[in-house]
């Protein structure tokens, strides 16, 4: 029975690292498909969601299978919850990626001329850099790294800060393609939204190595 338990616990790290693996080049194709222009990979990535809502819930039933079912010892539990609350960060990932897509599709539909604004491209990145350490902590159980993850969210937020005023601007200037800078301004809310999910994954990578929840010692949940 236990080592069938530590088999179930490493398959379910093992999963999850695969649907990271996955969710990290859809994460690039929306970029790809952003500052190349490439519509076909917009409308792939768009319709892609299905395939991570069917993983990620396959990864939450064995998840929750165990926590009721093994009567896990307190870390392992800590563990499995944690797994839990990052699945769900990692479904709200991969559905605004989808969501940006779809954005970028109607763009690039409507009017391809009208480009990403200067500074966009800054903020996908520092959005996509904080993922990806959000990840790798999660992945390699590192909580020193993950108490840093807030403040590149600082810097994402400064991002968005500096340029939701140069699309207003925008569509002062080029009343023509307002609808297009609109979905550039959702598109930026996005990034934002996106940015925060990899904090809370952080976040919850210290709840798991430290048993640390919201207000512990100045420690905060977003």
């Amino acid at each position: 029975m236990r080592d069938a338990y530590v088999k179930t616990l490493a398959e379910i790290q093992d999963d999850v690292r695969v649907l990271i693996t996955s969710l990290e080049k859809t994460l690039e194709e929306t970029k790809t498909a952003l500052f190349s222009q490439d519509l076909d990979k917009a409308r792939m990535v768009r319709d892609g969601d299905d395939k991570f809502d069917e993983q990620i819930r396959g990864i939450m039933r064995k998840d929750l299978t165990v926590q009721v079912l093994q009567s896990p010892v307190a870390s392992d539990w800590r563990s499995l919850m944690g797994t839990f609350r990052v699945l769900s960060e990692l479904e709200r990932i991969a559905d605004h990626c989808s969501d940006m897509a779809l954005y970028i599709a109607r763009i690039l539909e409507r009017n391809p001329v009208v480009k990403p604004p200067e500074g966009f491209k800054e903020m996908y990145e520092d959005m996509q850099s904080l993922l990806e350490e959000s990840f790798r902590c999660y992945l390699e159980g590192d909580d020193e790294k993950a108490r840093y993850i807030g403040d590149k969210d600082d810097i994402v937020d400064a991002d968005f800060e500096r340029l939701l005023p140069r699309l207003t601007d925008e569509i002062k200037k080029d009343p023509d393609d307002v609808a297009s800078y609109v979905d550039y301004v959702l598109l930026l809310k996005y990034m934002e939204r996106t940015a925060d999910h990899g904090t809370n994954i952080g976040n919850w990578v210290l709840y798991m190595k430290k048993n640390l929840l919201k207000g512990d010692n100045g420690f905060t949940m977003d």
